[in-house]
């Protein structure tokens, strides 16, 4: 189906509007990238949203009633919780999931040329973009969930590896949006080889320094020691960026106690001999699911920024709501 692109977002800022649907296309949208510095070419592998986070700050619609998601996640059943999950304990279903990796492909090279020519800047939603961020800088794997939990993530790996290589521009860069729960999967592990040696990075979320913090704002029957250990893998064998939302939920904001908590979380990966090439601090941009979730306000920011850079030493990057 077309999505409306004057309706719903050409009034906003490029950098506001970031829908996981463009035009007629499948699988690949167009956006313009705070922490990208420009466009960045997302690769949706969740066609029917799976997800085993439920982020209170998250955009994307399930339709689907908050109560149920506390309810799942504070029952943290007793049977083991599968990691390819979703929240409220569907398994994943490789059918519905499957993935036309031709129709993939071809959307990611065509927006990258279409980028690269300038042509998508005559699109109403784009012809705002500021000049400085007309630049091609990635493919990410992005979208409605979480890209790993795609039974094709190796597969659609390697096509964008070919996509990359058939554009023949070295500047481009593979990136994995994630939250972490699957980087030790040995198939995901594999690929993320492939992606690393490809340009590739891995920009990981860590929004909680301990597991009653998670299951409040990431709303996951994944344990906050799985997603951690992940994280200090995945540091380890290729290096990670960390992404953190930081924002006001049901009115309280993050606590000094927590900030320092999150600090020695990042600390105590470097110790074990990780490679963290920065941090990325950042607040709610665009309208989330659930109201409660509520922007910092810039001074706000810049303070949790400072503490993180006195306390961890490491290269930290704010992005502000608006």
């Amino acid at each position: 189906m077309a999505h409306d692109d004057r309706q719903s977002g050409d009034a906003l800022a490029p950098t506001q509007f970031h829908p996981s649907q463009f035009e007629t296309l499948r699988y690949a949208y167009p956006a313009v990238s705070r922490r990208a510095r420009g466009v960045s070419i997302g690769v949706n592998l969740s066609p029917t949203k799976l997800c085993n986070f439920r982020c209170v700050y998250c955009q994307v619609q399930r339709n689907e009633r908050s109560s149920e998601i506390a309810r799942a996640v504070s029952e943290r059943r007793a049977q083991a919780c599968d990691e390819r999950d979703d929240v409220l304990g569907r398994a994943l279903d490789a059918t519905s999931n499957l993935l036309d990796l031709d129709v993939l492909e071809q959307e990611a090279t065509s927006l990258a040329r279409a980028t690269l020519s300038g042509a998508l800047f005559a699109h109403p939603r784009f012809a705002t973009t500021p000049e400085p961020k007309r630049v091609l800088r990635d493919f990410a794997f992005s979208g409605d969930g979480e890209p790993t939990l795609a039974p094709q993530f190796g597969a659609a790996v390697d096509r964008l590896v070919a996509a990359r290589r058939a554009l023949d521009y070295e500047r481009l860069k593979l990136v994995l949006i994630t939250n972490a729960t699957r980087l030790r999967a040995p198939n995901v592990a594999d690929a993320l080889d492939r992606l690393a040696d490809a340009n590739g990075e891995i920009w990981t979320k860590l929004d909680a320094p301990n597991d009653a913090r998670l299951r409040a704002v990431n709303r996951t029957r994944v344990s906050f020691e799985t997603i951690f250990e992940n994280i200090s893998y995945a540091s380890q064998r290729w290096g990670v960026k960390v992404q953190t939302a930081l924002f006001s939920w049901q009115g309280s904001r993050p606590t000094s106690r927590e900030l320092d908590e999150y600090c020695e979380r990042l600390t105590s990966v470097l110790a074990r001999g990780g490679c963290i090439r920065g941090v990325q601090l950042y607040t709610v941009a665009r309208q989330p699911v659930e109201p409660d979730a509520r922007p910092l306000d810039n001074e706000t920011m810049d303070e949790c920024a400072a503490v993180v850079r006195e306390k961890t030493g490491l290269e930290v990057e704010v992005f502000y709501s608006k």
